[in-house]
């Protein structure tokens, strides 16, 4: 088992090697920081690499082996001895590949389309049977059409620009005007959210791109705050942060509502209900979410959480029928 782990960890790291002189190759110039950022490896790691690949090559005399000008602000390929070209993909590495270049296929505005639709052709004609069990949807010709939102927002990301636009909050029932830099795309439950820098709020702030209407790019120069935007996929809203909750009850019933939202189930009562508890980001969002099940959610706790949807539930009866509210007092 150790054998078979040092020999993947060798070929890793070969491969690794091998394709750093093509990468150079075709970006003559860029700094080890850049590498590393779009290879997605330290930068330590890209410059123990380049100091290794010194020593490689076909004979011992130094007209065969590679020459680099290699610096951190800088790096020049001067003789890669034949090595400038890509390894070749496996099929594996194919098969996976295409999957994601189709997941991307299907949002659109997310990614400029066009590069996803050149490299997931570039791969089928290179791989050629190899690939033909991994679905296409282009072949069958579902062109979908760019969502204006999203283009506006990718371009603001490109050039570095802030944007401005409406924002509606269906927790408050109300529109607010917004001036952001974006950061991050991401989607969630079938919905795509822009995490953005706010300056008036001095924060990032998580906005669902279906609630956003008149959007605009401005001349503002962006400030995404990169450094401070952590995100995990596994907790996109950074539930976890939170440090107050609110515990609830739900029936047997509605027990699949758990796969729905950040809701923990502990335990069953005598009742036959379940007790969880869920993050309390937002008292407004859990009091209509509450309002909307009450034939199988219940609040428990906090105290004045549960009195505003009681009072909140009162107020909407009233319309019906003012004087079953009064005699219920």
């Amino acid at each position: 088992m150790a054998t078979s782990r040092s020999k993947n960890r060798r070929l890793t790291d070969l491969v690794r090697l091998l394709n750093l002189l093509p990468y150079f190759e075709a970006h003559p110039g860029r700094s080890m920081m850049e590498a590393a950022t779009d290879l997605g490896l330290p930068p330590s790691q890209v410059q123990e690499d380049l100091s290794r690949l010194f020593c490689c090559g076909p004979g011992t005399f130094p007209d065969e082996l590679v020459d680099l000008d290699a610096e951190l602000r800088s790096v020049t390929v001067i003789n890669n001895q034949g090595m400038d070209s890509p390894l070749r993909l496996t099929h594996t590495e194919a098969s996976a590949l295409l999957l994601a270049l189709e997941t991307l296929e299907q949002v659109p505005g997310l990614v400029k389309r066009s590069a996803v639709l050149s490299a997931a052709e570039k791969i089928r004609q290179t791989m050629g049977k190899e690939t033909h069990g991994i679905f296409d949807s282009t072949s069958l010709g579902n062109d979908l059409a760019p969502e204006p939102n999203l283009e506006i927002i990718r371009e603001s990301m490109s050039t570095r620009t802030q944007i401005e636009f409406d924002y509606y909050n269906r927790n408050r029932d109300e529109m607010s005007h917004r001036v952001v830099s974006a950061s991050r795309i991401f989607t969630h439950g079938g919905e795509t959210y822009l995490t953005a820098w706010e300056e008036s709020s001095e924060s990032h702030r998580t906005f669902r791109v279906s609630a956003m209407s008149s959007i605009l790019a401005t001349n503002l120069r962006a400030t995404p705050r990169l450094e401070r935007a952590t995100f995990d996929d596994s907790d996109p809203f950074n539930f976890s942060a939170t440090s107050e909750f609110a515990k609830l009850e739900l029936s047997a019933e509605a027990l699949w509502m758990a796969d729905t939202i950040p809701l923990k189930i502990e335990k069953a009562n005598s009742e036959g209900w379940y007790e969880g508890t869920l993050p309390l980001v937002s008292r407004e969002w859990v009091i209509q979410f509450v309002l909307s099940n009450l034939d199988r959610v219940r609040v428990i706790a906090p105290h004045d959480l549960a009195q505003a949807v009681q009072d909140r539930a009162k107020l909407a009866l009233s319309v019906y029928d003012p004087k079953r509210v009064t005699s219920s007092k």
